[in-house]
This record gives C-alpha cells, structure tokens and sequence, in this order.
C-alpha cells in the first residue's frame, strides 16, 4: 500500500497510557489515523484533534486504524460513524474506510448499526488503504523530484500549469502557480536538499505539496514592511503570499525532513 512510503508522523499521546499516531504520504492521499489503548474520554478527544487535523489538510482517503484500540463496550462506535459522515459531507469527499477484526465487540456493533454501507471495514491497514485509495483516479496526481536549482521553482510552476490545464482548472492556474512558486522557493532557499513537488485535484481546486530534507518547520514571520497593495506584488514574500493565496496550509514532519502543503480553490 502506498501510505507507507517516505511518510510523515504526528503522534498525540495522553496520559492514560495511550495514543493517536497520524501517519500520511508526502502526497496527502491517504491519511492513517491510528488509535491505541483503552477507549476513554481523554483518548476520545484526542481522536477527534487528530482526525480533525487530518481532515483539514484534506486527503483523499482516510484510513482509521482501530486493531489495537480497547474497547469492550463498543462505545467509541459513534465516533467514528460520525468521522465517516463528515467526510462524506466534505467537497470534495473524504473517503473514510476502517481497520479492525469484524468479530470483536467494536466491529460487531458497527456492523449492527449499518456502517457497512457508510463506514467499510477491513481486516488490516493494507486492505483498508488500498480499497479507500482505489475510490479516486490516479490520473489526479502528478508528481516531480527536483534538486536544489535555481531553475526548481520555475519547473514546480509549469507541473502546476501542467495539471491545472489537463484538469480543466483554469480558475486557480494563477494562484496555485504562485503558491507552489513560493514553496518551492522556500524549500530551494532553506533547506538545500533535493525536494519532491506534488499537486493533487480536490474538487474545483488543488493541493500542493513540498517535500524537502530539512527537518526544521517552516515559520511565519512577522511583518515588518507594509503590506503589497495586491496579492499579485506579493512574490518574494515567501508564506505570508501562501497564507494569502490558499485557503489553507501547513506543514509536518517526515522521517526524512518536511512537507508543506497548501490547498488553493477557486476566489
């Protein structure tokens, strides 16, 4: 399955002994959410801060992991009903499949309360990613591995024009071209390493992605210059120009340095 290729981890312990990890590819096309230790108030929170976190950043499947989740009574079976049916709710939707033995007391009671039809479950992760992964065209990912040039942002720009015009998404050409133009910049400028540029179709918009070597995370800076009088004279401006021209964006880690990404839709 290809979520476990050059990966990024986010880990959100507790307390009661266990924990969220959050595992996705560089291209953010499926997320793992995997919850352990016994199901509590506390692990319930945290479930819910890390599914949300991987739901902003939009991927296009979501697997939840819950093979290694105690819960003898079953109670933590609405939570992910309800992870299945906001994903469903996003634009566009967020495909959510889960991980765990159908005969134990969890999956017996998802089964009773019909989320087969709106949650698939599976037995293991690799079943799980590959089915929730096959939901999506692989015509709506292009891919490139750059080195550290000066030329690197100009060919992550013409990636972006390359697959905004094969999409038919002429009205975020512009502003995804300057946004990924920045990140590459910055990856290029920063961190010296050969970086990898991805831009994935979500919808009426795409996202972008920025793998580079450098383990440190990007920072936004204050400002201490008035501001361009339009977001077009904002080049240079490094992510004060990403945060202005995508609806979102962010940065994790991976094993072998970062990726920022940034989701662009229409104005």
């Amino acid at each position: 399955m290809g979520v476990r290729h050059s990966l990024s981890r986010t880990r959100f312990p507790h307390d009661g002994g266990g924990s969220v990890v959050v595992t996705a590819d560089v291209t953010a096309a499926v997320t793992v959410v995997a919850v352990r230790g016994t199901w509590t108030r506390a692990l319930r929170m945290n479930s819910f801060t890390a599914i949300k976190k991987a739901l902003t950043e939009h991927p296009a499947a979501l697997v939840i992991d819950l093979s290694a989740l105690v819960d003898p009574q079953a109670a933590s079976s609405s939570t992910w009903l309800t992870v299945s049916r906001v994903g469903a709710a996003m634009e566009p939707p967020v495909r959510v499949a889960a991980a765990l033995p159908p005969h134990g007391s969890l999956g017996a009671r998802l089964v009773r309360l019909g989320a087969a039809y709106s949650l698939p479950m599976f037995e293991n992760v690799a079943e799980a990613g590959v089915s929730a992964a096959a939901g999506g065209p692989t015509g709506d990912r292009m891919r490139l591995d750059l080195p550290a040039h000066p030329d690197t942002p100009a060919l992550a720009r013409n990636l972006v024009t390359d697959a905004c015009c094969a999409w038919g998404l002429h009205d975020v050409l512009h502003l995804a071209r300057l946004v990924m133009s920045e990140l590459a910049g910055n990856a290029i400028e920063h961190a010296r390493t050969r970086i990898s540029v991805a831009v994935v179709r979500r919808g009426d918009g795409v996202h972008l992605t920025v793998t580079d070597g450098d383990p440190r995370m990007p920072q936004l800076l204050e400002q201490t210059e008035k501001p361009p009088g339009s977001l077009w004279e904002a080049r240079g401006m490094g992510l004060r120009t990403v945060q202005a021209a995508s609806t979102a964006w962010g940065a994790l880690p991976t094993q072998e340095g970062k990726v920022v990404w940034a989701t662009v839709r229409p104005a």
